[in-house]
């Protein structure tokens, strides 16, 4: 085994050939990583399914992130934050489905018609999604990862290569402008009612 600096090096270079689209310096990261990995999800998890799932969106982000893998001087560190980033996400997503599912159960509850409450959720849902589309490709990006994929400004700004101040800024103006938009679209469609 080499030593660490060397070790460190080595990485280094690899992650620099990846950068460039190396596959083969890619499959080398692969499979000194993987085990180490999945051994972390499956501490953290309890389940070797959702640490596998978590291990494949690790080198998947890794690929499609590559680019600025020329600029990391400690690989290790930078793909341990990756893996603890997708844990710390799966966790965020468990607890929004949690959430979500006490919400539904309390309205069906409080109720006196769940179908039409649940008929009105798919509209405004509808309604939403449409507005989404009509962000601005980046506002749109931050809005999604932000509100429906649960990161952080700071996650954000890491994955997409921005400042966190940025990160603020799209969101701010994404969520004024949905607010906007749905409050005259919900207007219209009580109108039409």
């Amino acid at each position: 085994m080499l030593p660490m600096d060397e070790n460190a090096l080595h990485e280094r270079d690899l992650l620099k050939r990846i950068a460039r689209g190396d596959e083969k310096a890619f499959r080398m990261i692969f499979d000194h990583y993987k085990d180490r990995f999945f051994a972390a999800a499956l501490k953290m998890t309890r389940s070797s399914d959702i640490a596998e799932e978590i291990v494949q969106d690790v080198f998947v982000t890794l690929w499609l992130q590559r680019t600025a893998l020329s600029e990391v001087q400690y690989p290790s560190a930078y793909l341990l934050a990756i893996v603890h980033n997708n844990i710390k996400k799966h966790f965020r997503k468990l607890a929004l489905e949690k959430k979500l599912k006490q919400g539904v159960t309390w309205r069906m509850a409080e109720s006196e018609s769940p179908t039409e409450d649940i008929l009105a959720d798919k509209e405004n849902r509808q309604i939403l999604d449409d507005i989404i589309q009509h962000l601005p490709p980046q506002q749109q990006l931050v809005y999604q990862l932000s509100r429906q994929e649960g990161f952080s400004r700071d996650e954000i700004a890491d994955q997409l290569h921005i400042s966190p101040n940025t990160v603020k800024n799209h969101l701010l103006k994404a969520l004024k402008y949905i607010r906007s938009h749905f409050n005259r679209a919900l207007s219209l469609l009580a109108c039409l009612l």
